[in-house]
């Protein structure tokens, strides 16, 4: 298989999930206005996935997970019961991950 095609396939599939986790977050916003309590695991998913798909975001998480404690605890309980890749996204954008030039 060339090469060519696998570049193709991992932008196609960074593109599908990246849609998914705006939708997701979308969803989520317009859910957190609800009585259920759904929107804010949502959203949190979304930006997950976008984190996921495109590793550029993760220093952005990782400054609002060090600025705001609730988003920090909802990332952690979204990543404790989401699939591994999200699980991955939550421990890389750690406030106190390695990396970090905070001192």
């Amino acid at each position: 298989m060339p090469r060519h095609s696998f570049s193709m396939r991992v932008f196609a599939a960074r593109i599908v999930t990246s849609l998914v986790g705006l939708v997701l977050f979308l969803y989520g916003m317009i859910a957190a206005f609800s009585p259920l309590p759904a929107g804010a695991p949502l959203v949190i998913l979304g930006v997950l996935m976008i984190a996921g798909a495109n590793p550029a975001a993760r220093p952005y998480i990782r400054k609002m997970r060090r600025r705001w404690k609730w988003f920090d605890r909802l990332v952690r309980m979204v990543g404790k019961r989401g699939p591994s890749s999200v699980r991955t996204v939550e421990k890389e954008t750690a406030p106190d991950a390695a990396g970090d030039n905070r001192v």
